[in-house]
């Protein structure tokens, strides 16, 4: 794992454990370093899918209507 991305994994896994139980008041049965690289890795695809498609300042709600207006013309028969 590059540096990077063991500093950002240590910091995700260090906000879960302060915050986690506070917010959902039970404890995981997953591990935090299991809960970290998930919520990393979705970060991760959700930047990649909207590179290109989505401003800086496009509101956190125009995603999904983004995703439709980019979606593969094979994807709209389908969905017909």
């Amino acid at each position: 794992m590059k540096h990077a991305q063991q500093k950002d994994q240590l910091a995700m896994q260090n906000a879960l454990q302060e915050n986690a139980f506070r917010l959902h008041e039970i404890e995981s049965r997953s591990s935090v370093e299991q809960i970290a690289s998930e919520v990393l890795r979705l970060n991760d695809a959700v930047r990649s899918a909207a590179a290109g498609r989505l401003h800086y300042s496009d509101h956190p709600q125009d995603f999904a209507a983004a995703l439709l207006a980019n979606a593969d013309v094979v994807n709209e028969e389908v969905s017909k």
